[in-house]
């Protein structure tokens, strides 16, 4: 599997750092992990075809991972003398169809290209063509949920927004690669629904992963050299999350 970070940030705009979007790639699949502003272009940008995409996999609902859904839809039902020749697919957790039948109902056909369908994974699994994807719910909003994708012998887990859960630790424990955010730059500005260095370094022991991507990151977090203190404080590899870095599992 090789992942391409396409957005390492917030909805705070950040010259270096766009929405959340990750695209993971397995011999036969091109999977989208959420679709933040700027998710499509970039797709152009590493040169990666948006109309091969298969499933898009959703967080959450937060405007920040879903803010390019409407242009990469509206961009495949009018692709300009291309089609798209097989289906695509949009999962998210709970309330995601209504999400969806709400965006409908501001930009009607617009947004329904041929060939795509839209489902929830709800704390649940499912098995596509080379791929099997686990959902379990993290504390951020009511359908946000965490992702585990088991491919080629390899198991990624993609925390999207959380609070320190349990649930995440147990979905991680040993996985080879562990994509995990980390919005609070140090422990004073605590806030419900994200990660603090301090807890991101006790998910990432207990847990146990081979290799960690730190990501979600505020400019503060920069500032602050968050991703610097967590790797000191474990005995994996981590990676600072990148906006078109490259990460092979």
């Amino acid at each position: 599997m090789k992942l391409t970070i396409l957005g390492s940030g917030t909805c705070v705009p950040n010259k270096k750092r766009g929405s959340s979007g990750y695209l993971l790639e397995t011999p036969d699949s091109k999977i989208l992990l959420d679709c933040g502003g700027g998710t499509t272009w970039k797709l152009e940008k590493i040169g990666v075809n948006y109309l091969e995409i298969d499933h898009i996999f959703f967080s959450h609902i937060h405007p920040d991972h879903t803010g390019d859904l409407v242009p990469f839809l509206f961009a495949t039902k009018y692709s300009h003398f291309k089609e798209r020749e097989k289906p695509l697919y949009l999962w998210g957790g709970k309330g995601f169809t209504s999400f969806m039948d709400s965006l409908k109902k501001v930009y009607g056909n617009w947004i329904e290209p041929d060939k795509l369908n839209i489902d929830e994974l709800k704390g649940g699994s499912g098995t596509f063509e080379d791929f099997k994807i686990t959902a379990v719910k993290v504390p951020h909003i009511d359908s946000s949920q965490a992702y585990k994708i088991e491919s080629c012998g390899k198991i990624l887990v993609y925390s999207g927004d959380t609070d320190f859960s349990e649930s995440l630790i147990n979905l991680s424990h040993k996985a080879d690669l562990l994509i995990i955010e980390c919005a609070l730059a140090n422990e004073s500005l605590k806030m419900k629904g994200h990660l603090t260095p301090n807890e991101v370094v006790k998910t990432i022991n207990e847990a146990k992963p081979k290799k960690v991507v730190v990501t979600h990151l505020y400019p503060e977090c920069d500032e602050e050299k968050v991703v610097e203190t967590i790797r000191n404080n474990v005995d994996c590899e981590v990676i600072e999350a990148q906006d078109l870095l490259e990460v092979e599992i």
